[in-house]
């Protein structure tokens, strides 16, 4: 019985999804709540922190940076990839995590994060995320590339 021939490429199709944890390495999640009024929070986006404590809601121009929203299996499929006022969320501060670049980006290009959440290497105005970079390369708008985040503080 002869065998079929088989071959496999180095990467997988898809190497990953807007909030996937990309590394094994340590990192830091911590727990928070979407806040009240707060519109859908999709995987794999900035957060800021809310009014009351615990909470996070979509980013606002001088909102606090909480972190980055994890992608959640357990979420019900017709609720689609994000979160809803008064979901439980995990927020990445620390660590490696798969991101949608707005623009393209290089490695080791700093992070910085638009009004709305986005994430990009361009300044222009735009808040710095202090001990980011960017771990990919990408070659054009909304790319999928990992950020690695040390947030100390």
């Amino acid at each position: 019985m002869a065998f079929p021939n088989v071959s496999y490429t180095r990467e997988p199709v898809a190497k990953g999804y807007p909030g996937m944890i990309a590394t094994t390495e340590p990192k830091w999640i911590t727990s928070m709540i979407g806040e009240a009024g707060t519109g859908d929070i999709p995987f794999g986006t900035a957060v800021v922190y809310g009014a009351t404590d615990d909470t996070v809601k979509k980013p606002t121009a001088g909102g606090k940076f909480a972190g980055i929203a994890v992608a959640d299996r357990t979420i019900p499929a017709a609720q689609g990839n994000v979160f809803r006022q008064y979901d439980q969320l995990g927020c990445l501060r620390n660590g490696t995590i798969f991101v949608t670049a707005l623009v393209a980006v290089a490695q080791g290009d700093a992070v910085y994060m638009t009004p709305t959440g986005g994430l990009t290497n361009a300044d222009s105005g735009n808040q710095l995320l202090a001990g980011a970079e960017w771990m990919d390369t990408t070659t054009g708008n909304n790319g999928l590339a990992r950020v690695r985040f040390n947030v100390t503080k």
